[in-house]
């Protein structure tokens, strides 16, 4: 079926703007307030108002969905049944994988259908833009759903800078607001909002500005109003990552910058002039000095590879199972380790072994680690194991992550070829994600649906037409 499908000649449905333009304000919404406390009526609405105009636009382009290069949306829908079939026939605890199905399944379900239409959406409006295109700049349709994306990309780190100036208004005293408006540092506070958090929602639009500014770089349009842009937006996320001490945020922040360096010198290396080579120098600056502060003045960052040495013996050292009420051990010098280093490392390391005697998983997205955990070591009190796709298998098992990474490295993959700068999006923002899933405690709520969307609408973003 998908060969015959790829053989006729087709065309992507052209549709009317407005609709293109209301999805891309429905996602610029959500994607902007998914992480904020007491915002799931306005999530609910934009899910559902975006899923309804997806299906048109689904029910249009239905022909594409049986190409190729749309394995990666059927990936996602077989992960959906392997969930429902887990439930049935695997589970180990039906009533809470039952209450997920509901609530974080049901949002992820929804959330796919207008993935998949707003990336048919924008792939129709590239296509039929496509002649009219000159010299690489968008056309006007093009330009005006970008501007709306990007602006949904860049809410959660404006937010945050909004949060911080308020607060510091706040202290001078020359204002009072209202709790909502400030950054929590009390996570009993309802409106409290984890690091990790800003980690997800913010390093796109980090990641997003490098790739755009690689293209712009290639254009030789570096002097213009937009690269500025780019570079502000840079800047504000590292310094958000910076001032939450996020160290997962300024690993890949000086990975992705790293990238972006090499790429610019294999593109240019007989052509540097002196503009490209200052874009090299302040890209790679910052989180460079970023991290050797943070190395000089975080003593976590410099006993990690000892640390490391002894959280690895998990049967020897039993400190990791309750980090309340146990210190953690001391090294060969009789120093005290870091706690952060310890537990994560020793959790991952206890992880890896649960895999391996659960690989279909325990059932749940949210702490399987903590119940498959509590069978082994009936004492320890455990929740996270720190590492996004760690928990998730645990959860979903080998097969589960198979269909939810590999639909998230196909559908990156083929957004290499994506019509810019939709291709950025997906190439480099869906790279950010599955890559901070890692290290980072990220198998929960509102961070699932949001990987799902966004590999469901790189996928969808990466239909060509025959």
């Amino acid at each position: 079926m998908l060969g015959n499908a790829s053989r006729g000649t087709m065309r992507l449905v052209s549709l009317p703007h407005w609709i293109v333009y209301l999805q891309c304000v429905c996602f610029s919404i959500l994607f902007g307030i998914w992480v904020l406390p007491e915002t799931i009526l306005i999530r609910h609405v934009c899910l559902i108002l975006g899923a309804l105009s997806s299906l048109y636009v689904i029910y249009q382009n239905r022909r594409f969905l049986l190409r190729t290069n749309s394995i990666p949306i059927w990936m996602l829908v077989l992960l959906f049944a392997w969930v429902l079939f887990h439930l049935f026939f695997l589970g180990q605890d039906f009533e809470a994988q039952w209450q997920e199905w509901t609530t974080i399944w049901k949002r992820s379900a929804i959330g796919l259908v207008f993935a998949v239409g707003l990336g048919l959406s924008l792939a129709s409006q590239a296509s039929a833009s496509r002649n009219e295109t000159v010299s690489g700049e968008m056309t006007r349709p093009i330009a005006i759903s970008w501007q709306i994306i990007f602006i949904g990309l860049a809410l959660p780190t404006l937010i945050y800078w909004v949060k911080f100036g308020a607060g510091f208004l706040q202290e001078l005293g020359l204002g009072n607001f209202w709790e909502s408006m400030l950054l929590q540092k009390d996570a009993s506070s309802r409106y409290f909002i984890h690091k990790s958090a800003y980690a997800f929602f913010c390093l796109p639009l980090l990641a997003v500005s490098l790739g755009r500014l690689y293209q712009l770089y290639l254009a030789s349009r570096l002097k213009t109003v937009e690269a500025l842009m780019y570079i502000a937006c840079f800047f504000l996320v590292l310094l958000n990552f910076i001032h939450e001490k996020d160290r997962n945020g300024e690993i890949y922040t000086f990975f992705l910058s790293l990238v972006f360096c090499g790429l610019l010198l294999k593109a240019h290396m007989r052509s540097f002039s002196r503009q490209k080579m200052i874009l090299v120098v302040i890209v790679a600056l910052m989180p460079i000095l970023a991290g050797l502060y943070q190395y000089h003045n975080n003593p976590q960052w410099n006993s990690l590879f000892s640390d490391a040495e002894i959280a690895i013996q998990i049967d020897q050292y039993n400190n990791w199972q309750d980090q309340v009420a146990l210190k953690p051990p001391k090294n060969s010098e009789g120093k005290q380790i870091s706690g952060t280093n310890y537990e994560r490392i020793a959790w991952a390391t206890a992880a890896l072994r649960l895999v391996g005697q659960n690989p279909l998983g325990y059932g749940l997205v949210e702490r399987s680690f903590g119940h498959l955990g509590m069978k082994v070591w009936p004492q320890a009190k455990l929740h996270q194991s720190h590492s996004g796709w760690l928990d998730f298998t645990l959860g979903m098992g080998i097969p589960g992550t198979f269909l939810l990474l590999g639909a998230g490295i196909l559908a990156w993959a083929q957004t290499s070829k994506t019509t810019m700068p939709w291709g950025t999006l997906g190439w480099w923002g869906l790279l950010s994600l599955l890559l901070l899933l890692c290290t980072t405690e990220l198998s929960q709520k509102v961070y699932i649906d949001a990987l799902i969307f966004l590999t469901g609408f790189a996928a969808a973003l990466s239909v060509k037409e025959k």
